[in-house]
């Protein structure tokens, strides 16, 4: 209740005589922004910490990489993967420089509870770059690293992961909202739903990760058989989404399989019928493949190497070679 009348609060005082926006009502006066550490802690939310600025439509908060870790995230989001974290991590030691950039997305229900709408993978990251951080710092007290100041140890260690920029929707109130208009066949379509499609549109997030575009079914279905390969022969993803045959990467195989509506056309009802379906492709390909040695050209006309198909065959997975079995 209070923060509905700060927010009307702040609406009504925002506007000056000619109608304009005074920027400077929604931005708490008292921040020194030169030095985080002096922030004024009034507006001081008890889980994100400090609050900068207030404005009609959403909060922004300084908050610690470790409170952010803790937090749950949207449930329609994208399935949370580990090596995808410590890829970023291990790229944004590169960049130490630049600090952390961007903005983390949180969803904050009526009654208080927050979940993470958009940057679980920042979160990962950040989360393994602190522990590493630590025990940087507990070698630099030890003296068991150089105490240069350009070195890769110091740039970590003074990585500042205590303030990291937030952004909060609140919950808004149902009657007379947009929300009324929804279908009430698409329970999807609430606002983290429309928060989560919006931010991703102009992000690499696959169709099937969507909110409403499928039912929670059918991606279960593909998320159980994806993940089965990707943990039965992980040497044969890769996590860049431009790998080369035959590696296949998670995201695309799961997109490929919701593209092809398998699922329908084969009738397939658990993720277990999904496998051993893939399976069987697997094997015509493997007897397809069995003669050949060299490089060539697929009746799709795609080509492979030579390298290729002997990776292929070294752990008996064919699936990244060519696409046609998605639609066999």
């Amino acid at each position: 209740v209070e923060m509905e009348r700060q927010k009307e609060a702040a609406k009504s005082k925002a506007k000056s005589e000619d109608g304009n926006l005074d920027q400077s009502n929604f931005i708490h006066p008292t921040i020194e922004y030169d030095d985080a550490t002096s922030i004024d802690h009034r507006n001081h939310h008890p889980i994100l910490g400090p609050q900068l600025a207030c404005l009609p439509y959403k909060r922004i908060h300084l908050t610690s990489a470790s409170t952010l870790a803790s937090l749950p995230v949207y449930e329609k989001q994208r399935a949370y993967r580990h090596d995808r974290a410590q890829n970023m991590a291990k790229d944004k030691k590169k960049t130490l420089w630049m600090g952390i950039p961007g903005v983390i997305s949180l969803m904050e229900e009526e009654d208080g509870r927050l979940s993470i709408l958009d940057g679980q993978h920042r979160v990962g990251m950040m989360t393994l770059l602190e522990e590493e951080q630590k025990k940087f710092k507990s070698k630099l007290d030890g003296g068991e690293l150089s105490n240069d100041p350009d070195s890769s140890a110091h740039e970590l260690v003074n990585l500042d992961l205590n303030h990291i920029l937030v952004e909060v929707f609140p919950h808004r109130p149902k009657v007379g909202s947009a929300i009324d208009s929804v279908d009430e066949n698409h329970p999807d379509q609430d606002d983290k739903a429309i928060i989560f499609t919006e931010i991703n549109k102009a992000e690499p997030i696959k169709l099937l990760d969507l909110p409403g575009v499928t039912n929670k079914r059918t991606r279960d279905i593909i998320d159980h058989a994806a993940s089965h390969f990707y943990n039965t022969y992980s040497a044969m993803f890769s996590a860049s989404q431009k790998c080369r045959a035959p590696n296949l990467n998670l995201d695309n195989l799961r997109d490929a399989l919701f593209a092809s509506d398998v699922i329908k056309r084969e009738k397939i009802e658990s993720g277990a019928k999904l496998v051993k379906w893939m399976e069987l492709r697997n094997e015509e390909l493997k007897d397809r493949f069995a003669t050949i040695d060299g490089e060539g050209e697929l009746e799709s006309g795609r080509r492979f190497s030579e390298t290729a198909l002997k990776k292929a065959k070294k752990f008996d997975f064919y699936l990244g070679l060519e696409s046609t079995w998605l639609y066999k």
